[in-house]
Order: structure tokens, then sequence, then C-alpha cells
């Protein structure tokens, strides 16, 4: 071909396409599709990185405009055309560039590492000579050929550790020609295998062996409708997983395991590590570049056959994907925040599509979108309702109002501290769990349990620390932050929120010989501290690990018999549309920590809410009660899985610009709002409504079919940016938010 088709490493918008570019005789038969090129772009022919999606034996471009392609980056391509054609389809899901969607793909950095070994130069005709003369002089010239006798093929650094030298002897004999020193590419590892025991599968339940059978005739008949698994915790889905994988990697396919978390890597590897050995790797953001570019490469060159990772393993290079497996598939964490914000279930499913594998949902507590997708037939279904080990835990909702009546003011309650105190004479192990999920604080009584909510909007209001108010964060009312209850007339009324940190303290005071860990944000900013933590705890080297949403869902702790749940009402009012759920979720997830061996589990669950139907729901981990019950208020309320939702929020230094800017844009929505399709809802003050002194207001916009919605809300900015200045202002857009505070 002539021409190559090159999209350039630009993010703007207009430079959102392909260029054509005249392919040199030096370059043809090297460059292929997938590879980084440097190209000449622009009046000033600047170069550019540039990513080589297609040829062309013509062009429309008249001849005198047209430009070469510089040099090759790389020896190799770096996306392949499936990968291509899924960066065209986040392009027009995700509303974002080419450019963006193929280095969103591809490793944050592409360079082999490489390391200079040292052999001996035996064909060299005069070497024996050279060699004696140099020996007989007893210098460090000597030492290293002395050593490379029986040492040869070492690496450079190596030899200068062991000898004691610098690169100056082994330079000399290089010039002399008595040694050669050579690049070797250097993969490195990640996983210590040193310690992993071989295991073998487990008999399977009757219920497991089921969805294992169900989930491999759809792989063996190349069936790619997703499969939904949903078992309650303790069920075995990781061993279900393992045993597609291994069909999987007998017919001579690869496979991806995502989880949610970086904190549940370490355990989940060490499973599949145990069952499949060196064909597993993994990659996560604790990495280096260059470690995760090193897995990247194993994944290309198949050195590995299975990764585990967070959301970015999704776009692991495999050349014959065979099976895509999502861990606790309802986790928020799947959906990227930065540019393009994708849902790694959506890209998940398109994989499928793209390269015919499989695509396995798995949870306790399903993501409601998905579990209504599965009802009306988009997914299949199979579900586990019972624990390999046959027993539940006991689940104890604690009534805080009631604590406070008896005269405890502590964030403990008794029937939790004793159980606490029981668990150390006996020598099992406790887990405390306080959620931090989002951002704010709401105000509550202590005494009657009541909840400041909005009227207009039936949502609680967010408290404010600045100016000491209430604000809803749907309609924009504000309130002054009431001195009394206004159901009972307490004093007790006040912001809720607490933290880890305190929650260690108090209970170091209560327990000052219990041996406590602490795993949040503050603990494990070290490269292997989720890890370390965890290892600990596994080795009974704790007593009590007090912790936020890692430690919540998917870790298998069998001495763990008490789980305390320190504070349910702070998921339950965030003032989300997705509270409800999420309580639930976490409640659910977190329960399950307790009892998964032979002991008997006991789940505490402290709240100042206890009828909420997500607590009740959660108590007697009836998930299909809570759906029914959820669904219905979603679709009287028309939100997800009923509409979607663009989140739309202006954020600038200037206030008053931002606010008139947002209320522009609402006038336009208005006047383009053909039968009135779509509804707003603000504008209003973003939760956190203003970050390092800038402002920051929000719109949401619903609507009931998603291409239709995304292109209404892009079409008014477009006619925004055109009719008013908005200078100043980053305009930050997403389409199905986790959260729409």
């Amino acid at each position: 071909m002539k021409y190559a088709e090159v999209i350039i490493s630009i993010t703007h918008k207009n430079v959102d396409r392909i260029f054509n570019y005249i392919i040199p005789d030096t370059l043809k038969g090297q460059l292929c599709v997938g590879m980084r090129v440097i190209v000449p772009f622009g009046k000033g022919n600047k170069k550019y990185e540039g990513y080589v999606i297609g040829f062309s034996e013509y062009t429309d471009v008249p001849s005198d405009k047209l430009k070469c392609v510089i040099s090759i980056m790389d020896k190799y391509p770096v996306f392949s055309e499936n990968a291509i054609e899924l960066a065209k389809f986040m392009k027009e899901k995700y509303y974002s560039t080419l450019s963006e969607c193929l280095r969103c793909i591809m490793p944050s950095i592409v360079k082999d590492k490489t390391r200079g070994y040292v052999y001996l130069n035996r064909k060299k005709e005069d070497f024996q000579i050279l060699f004696d003369k140099c020996v007989s002089k007893n210098n460090l010239q000597s030492r290293v050929l002395n050593f490379l006798c029986e040492f040869d093929g070492t690496a450079v650094d190596e030899i200068k550790m062991l000898l004691e030298i610098n690169l100056s002897p082994i330079s000399a004999l290089e010039k002399k020609g008595l040694i050669n020193v050579l690049d070797r590419e250097i993969k490195r590892d990640v996983l210590d295998f040193s310690f992993v025991k071989k295991t073998n599968p487990f008999v399977p339940t009757d219920e497991q062996k089921n969805a294992i059978n169900f989930v491999l005739n759809k792989f063996y008949s190349n069936d790619i409708k997703p499969v939904l698994i949903h078992g309650v915790t303790g069920s075995g889905k990781t061993e279900i997983y393992m045993r597609i994988i291994e069909a999987v990697l007998k017919a001579g396919k690869q496979a991806i395991v995502l989880v949610p978390e970086i904190s549940l890597t370490p355990q989940t590897v060490n499973r599949f590590m145990s069952r499949f050995g060196r064909l597993v790797s993994v990659t996560h953001s604790r990495l280096s570049a260059g470690e995760r570019f090193d897995q990247w490469k194993k994944a290309r060159e198949g050195e590995i056959s299975i990764m585990i990772g967070p959301r970015s393993a999704i776009f692991t290079p495999f050349a014959n994907l065979g099976a895509v497996i999502i861990d606790e598939e309802h986790e928020s964490t799947y959906k990227s925040e930065t540019t393009p914000k994708y849902d790694v279930r959506e890209i998940a499913i398109e994989i499928g599509r793209i390269c015919g594998s499989i695509t396995v949902f798995g949870s306790a507590t399903p993501d409601i979108s998905t579990y209504y997708k599965a009802n009306i037939g988009e997914f299949d279904l199979v579900t586990i309702s019972s624990r390999v080990n046959k027993s539940f835990p006991e689940i104890n909702v604690i009534d805080m109002r009631k604590e406070l009546e008896n005269g405890n003011k502590s964030v403990f309650s008794s029937s939790l501290l004793n159980a606490i105190e029981d668990n150390l004479l006996n020598g099992r192990q406790t887990i405390l769990f306080l959620n931090r999920r989002g951002y704010s604080t709401f105000v509550s009584c202590r005494k009657c349990g009541y909840v400041m909510e909005c009227e207009s909007c039936n949502v609680n209001y967010t408290y404010h620390l600045s100016g000491n108010k209430l604000i809803c964060h749907y309609c924009g009312k504000t309130l002054a932050n009431p001195k009394n209850c206004p159901r009972c007339g307490s004093q007790y009324i006040k912001y809720f929120g607490t933290g880890t940190q305190k929650i260690e303290e108090e209970t170091k005071k209560i327990f000052p010989e219990a041996r406590i860990l602490r795993m949040d944000l503050d603990t494990t900013s070290g490269k292997n501290a989720h890890e370390n933590i965890l290892k600990k705890f596994a080795r009974g080297d704790a007593d009590i690990l007090i912790g936020t949403q890692m430690i919540a869902k998917g870790l298998d702790f069998p001495n763990v018999s008490v789980v305390g749940v320190v504070a349910a009402d702070m998921s339950l009012n965030s003032g989300d549309f997705k509270c409800a759920e999420n309580t639930f979720q976490m409640l659910t997830q977190v329960s399950g920590r307790a009892g998964r061996a032979s002991v008997k589990g006991s789940v505490f669950i402290q709240t100042y809410n206890p009828e909420h139907y997500s607590i009740e729901f959660a108590k007697n981990n009836d998930y299909i009660s809570f759906y029914n019950h959820e669904i219905t208020v979603r679709k009287q309320m028309m939100y997800p899985p009923f509409s979607h939702i663009f989140f739309i929020m202006f954020v600038s230094f200037d206030e008053k610009k931002v606010i008139k800017a947002l209320f522009a844009l609402l006038d336009i929505m208005v006047k383009f709002n053909k039968n009135n399709q779509f509804e707003h809802i603000g504008p209003s003050p973003a939760t956190v409504s203003k970050i390092k002194n800038q402002y920051r207001w929000k719109i949401i916009v619903k609507g009931v079919r998603e291409r239709n919605l995304k292109n209404y809300v892009l079409y008014c900015l477009d006619r925004l940016r055109e009719c008013y200045d908005v200078s100043g202002i980053n305009i930050n857009i997403t389409l199905n938010p986790v959260y729409i505070m």
C-alpha cells in the first residue's frame, strides 16, 4: 500500500480523524497496522507520535500536501486489529477522541528493558595469546577473564558487584576482542512463585457443577451472550471461575480475571497461582510502569495465559482470548472517572463480540441494572443460593438509638463489645468495618433517628461545614443547620461522621491487649502495603482488622467469626439515588466475611435506622426481595435501568460565571428539548461545592434512550460554546456516572 492511515496523538476533537501519510521506500515491508510512528504535522511540520490504524492505495489529499512517515517507534505493533476496533467502539460510546481511546488501551510506557551480558570471545584467532598475556598480569582484567572461564554469560552489573570493580576492565577487554557484551531483553517478574504450593480442584457442589457446565456449554457452542452468576457470599464462585478457565486453557485460549480493588488482588492471585502456576500474572497501579509493560508484553507474546487485575487489566493484549471474568461486578470501581470514562462491564461485552470470548459476571449482590438485564433476557442467569459450608452467619441489627437511651455514648454497642471480648478469649479474629463511600456527612438525631430531609426531593440534606448549612443537591434548597431535632426537640442532633483512625483509638482503649491492624488509604500507600496487611492478618498476627470498603468483599479469612459494621447509616444517608443499593451491597458483602469456615459467624450492624428496607433485607440475606422493592422505586422515579443519566459539572474560580453559564446551558436545553424527551435537574452546587478555590456547579439530564440523550447533551454544549464565553470554565461531563452528587 502507498499510504498509511494515521491517528495523531493529539486529544483535540478537531484533529480526531485519519491523516494519510506516504510510506517511504525505507519503511516498506516494515510498517504494520498497530505500530507507533513519528510523523510531521501542522504548518511547522512539528514531529508528533501517531498510530497506524490501516493502509490505503488511494487518497483524496492533493499530492503537494502529502507528507512522509519519518520513522517507526517500536519493533512491533502496539495495537492489534481487535484493539483498534475496540478503540473505535469506545470513541463512539464514551464521546472521546480515537487518540484518547488508543492511549487508554496501550501501556503508559512502551519500552523494553535490556541488560548487558558478558561472554568470552573464543572465536577470535589470537584469543589464547591475548588471554594468556592478560592473565599473566594478575590485574583486574585477569580477574574478569578467570571469572568468565567458570561463569561465562554473566550480567555486567553482577560481575561488577561480585568482583567489586567498575566498568573499566570490562570495557578494556571488549576493545581487545576478548569478550562480547550483548544486550538481552529482560521481562521482570512481579509474582513470587517460590512459596506457592500446588492445589487441586475441589469436588464441586451440585450448584457449582451446574454453573460450571452452563458456562462451558456456552463456551463450546460459541454463545457470547453474557452470563451473570448470582452466588451468595461463600458459595465458591472463585472455584467456578478456575474450572471455567481450566477449560479455556485446554482449548488453547487465554483468560482475564478482573477484581474491583487492589486489596483483593493478593488473595485472588495466590489462588490462581496455586492452580495454574506461571501461566498467571498480575497488573495494577501499584506496579511501576516498566513492570506493567513487562506483563503486557508477556501476555502479547504468549508467555502467560491468565491476567488478574483491576479495571485496566481488561486491555491485556492476548492473541486468542477465551474468557473475561468480572468478580464483584457490582462495584463502582469498574467505572473509569477519567477520560475516556468507560465502564469495564460494557468493554468486556464488546470484547466478547469482537473476539468471540465469553463474559462472566459474578456477585452476591449484583448491580440492580445488571440483574434487570438478566431478568429481561439480555444476560443469562445462574443462581447459587447455598454456601459451600452450608452455614450463614447470624446477623444482628443493633438499634443505636436504644444504646444512647441506655447511657451508652460509645461508637460500639454493648453487644458488639461483648462479641469482640469473647473472640479475643477464644483466639478468634474480628473485622470492624466503617463505610466511607462518598464525600459528605449528614445530619441526624441520635435520640430518635430522624434525618434531615428535603421535602421537595425526598432525599437527605448534606451538611456543609462552610457556613454550617444544609443543602439539597437535587434542587439546591438551603437550610440553616438546626440546634434541636425538628421531630423530638432533642439537642442530640448533629452531623454524623467518624473515621477509621478514631475507631482504632477507641478499640485500643477498650482492648489494650488486642493486636490491631488498620487498612485504609492512609495505611496502604506503599507498593506492597495491601498484601503485607492481609498476610499479617491471615497468619494470625493480629486479632482485629479495622478498615474501609477495602475489606468489605472477596476476602476469605477462616478464623474470622465476628464482623462489626460500625455505622451503616454513612452510606444510607449519602444523598445519592443508589444509596439503598450501596448500603444493601455493603452490608451483605461485609457480613459474608464472617463464618466462612467451621466456626459459626456473627455480624453486628449498628444503625440509627433499623427499619430501612435495605437493612432489613440485608439482615435476611434476601437479595431478591431487595431487588423487587428497589426496582419498583427506580421505575417510579425513572432512574436507571429505566433511564440514562448525563451528569454535567462546570468548574471555575469565578462562581458567578459558572452559575450564569450553567443557567445559559439550561435555557438552550429547554429550547431544544423536543416533545419533552429529557428531564433536567438543577442547576445546583455539587456535593463538594468548592475544591482548591474552584467552584463546582452541576446539572443532571435524564432520558430513556442513551444515544438520543448523548446526542442532545453534546449538541447543546456545542451551541453554548458558540454563543457564550466559557473560557476559564472546565466542563466535566459523564454518562451514567457512579454517583450523581
